[in-house]
């Protein structure tokens, strides 16, 4: 009732005062006069006659602004007011419209054009309504827009306090209210100037079911990793404090079947974010990966699965395109003439720059999670702490991981056979996929405790008598492949003890046939010298 009141001795006020200053318009004196000594004097007046001012937030989803890289999505305030008002003033009023919330999700309530609600914020009364936006084209539709009006007195406070607080309130009620989503990047991209999310980006619903509660880990390391998610999550002026981008890098390994992309999953409904699945195979360039990067939103978990088959640091990755006809040096294209290939461009340096470059605090509040079955393959530069901060090792199925999944599986906390699990989980690696699998029962009506369990025991000995018997390989192999050994050993050592048998037989017949000689020669001259003396005596 105060808003219409307002607004028809606002409309009254000027509609005398127009009709004053058209009349005086037609005389060019009197122009002239009213502009040079009128005019201050006017505006000085005019706030006691209106003390109000009007700000309008209009819908303009068709307004974009350009910039270099293409388009820049218009600005969400409109939205935002609209969930502001739905949630906090519509009780109020009379007359509302309902809107769908998207993909079926119930209604979104909003003001019907004219009606006034009144919202207090720090003592001061704020009115808001519903109007029509004037067209300022002729081929453009008129829109609607919410009409803020308060005192002039209170410009600042709005200004400075209120509007960025509606901002705020508004976004978190349209983040409890959406539907969250998974997006995966489209297998053939639109990345001309004027590329938009939808464009790039391909979604479904994301209704996974697990759970931390249903997550099969040790119960010490989920708690540390829930405690992480809930300080990151609520320390964006902590981060702005300390001059980083409000972002948290997550490094998921282990062998496959462990749950990396469970945990995910995990994570994105503990905080109720959306998921950004990358497939990095088809990028091509670093400037399709940020892009990619650019039209993601805030509250967002960033994956990055397999990372370490997904880019090939040694820039071996290629894939089959024609020559550029444009280019004389088909090295400066990226181009292999012998093997007919164009090399992508995707390197490690575009993918540190998503990380943790200047881009990394577009939006802020958002986990980059990679995972991987080989740490040790992965550049060190790629996982070092700041980028990847956290790194969780997603190990074999422990005692305590069991039990989780034995009470997901066939509701029960405690059963006679949970010990012989416990010592053969000590003593084999199982993955919590494997013993999931053997706990499903049969028969989805009839938990049957006592087979799974008893099937789940018989597999855990079987996989014990493989590896017992495998170690029992390798050690008779061992075994045969030292005594091969030393068998070769000995029978180089009996070569080499008959070789230098030889050599010495050797060296002393050769010594005997020198020494038989020595003898022979002074024989020799002894007979000489008698015959000598005999032929003299003669």
């Amino acid at each position: 009732m105060m808003g219409a009141v307002l607004d028809h001795l606002r409309s009254s006020a000027w509609y005398y005062l127009t009709a004053v200053l058209a009349t005086c318009a037609r005389i060019g004196v009197v122009r002239t006069y009213f502009n040079q000594y009128l005019r201050r004097p006017v505006r000085r007046l005019l706030p006691f006659l209106d003390p109000f001012v009007t700000i309008d937030i209009a819908a303009k989803p068709e307004e974009y602004s350009f910039s270099y890289q293409g388009k820049v999505k218009s600005s969400d305030a409109y939205a935002e007011v609209l969930a502001y008002l739905s949630a906090v003033c519509s009780r109020e009023a009379r007359e509302l419209r309902a809107e769908g919330a998207g993909e079926g999700h119930g209604f979104v309530l909003s003001l019907r054009e004219g009606q006034v609600v009144a919202d207090d914020f720090k003592g001061v009364t704020m009115s808001w309504s519903a109007v029509a936006e004037e067209k300022t084209t002729t081929w453009r539709a008129s829109g609607r827009c919410c009409r803020l009006t308060f005192h002039e007195r209170h410009r600042r406070l709005v200004v400075d306090e209120y509007l960025p607080h509606v901002r705020r309130a508004g976004q978190e009620v349209m983040f409890g209210n959406r539907p969250r989503r998974l997006y995966s990047n489209k297998k053939e991209l639109s990345y001309h100037i004027s590329s938009r999310r939808d464009e790039v980006w391909s979604y479904i619903d994301f209704d996974h079911p697990t759970t931390f509660d249903t997550l099969a880990m040790d119960p010490a390391k989920k708690q540390m990793i829930k405690d992480d998610l809930d300080d990151f999550s609520n320390s964006r002026d902590y981060y702005r404090r300390i001059g980083k981008a409000w972002k948290r890098g997550y490094l998921l390994h282990g062998p496959p079947g462990t749950g990396k992309s469970t945990m995910i999953a995990a994570m994105a409904n503990y905080l109720k974010y959306d998921i950004y699945d990358i497939e990095l195979t088809t990028l091509e360039t670093n400037s399709d990966l940020r892009k990619l990067f650019i039209e993601t939103t805030g509250k967002s978990i960033i994956v990055i699965e397999d990372i370490d088959c997904s880019l090939d640091l040694t820039g071996s990755r290629a894939t089959m395109l024609p020559p550029p006809p444009f280019h004389d040096d088909a090295a400066e294209a990226g181009y292999d003439k012998s093997r007919g290939k164009r090399l992508n461009i995707l390197t490690l340096s575009g993918l540190l720059n998503f990380i943790d470059g200047l881009w990394s605090a577009h939006s802020g509040e958002r986990i980059i999670v990679f995972t991987t079955n080989h740490l040790d393959k992965l550049d060190p530069a790629l996982i070092r702490r700041g980028r990847m901060d956290m790194h969780i090792e997603m190990s074999y199925c422990g005692f305590e991981a069991f039990k989780t999944l034995a009470n997901n599986y066939l509701e029960v906390e405690a059963h006679p056979l949970f010990g012989a699990v416990e010592e053969l989980l000590r003593a084999v690696e199982m993955t919590p996929a494997d013993v999931a699998e053997c706990l499903m029962p049969s028969k989805r009506s009839a938990r049957d405790a006592d087979a799974c369990l008893a099937r789940l025991i018989d597999q855990l000995k079987e996989r014990k008598a493989a590896e017992e018997d495998k170690e029992s390989k390798t050690a008779d192999e061992d075994d045969e492949q030292n005594a091969a050994k030393e068998e070769e050993e000995d029978k180089r050592e009996t070569e080499k003890v008959a070789s230098k048998s030889k050599s010495k037989k050797e060296k002393s017949e050769a010594c005997q046939v020198v020494t038989n000689g020595a003898h022979t020669g002074a024989s020799g001259v002894s007979v000489s010298s008698s015959t000598d003396s005999l032929l003299i005596d003669s």
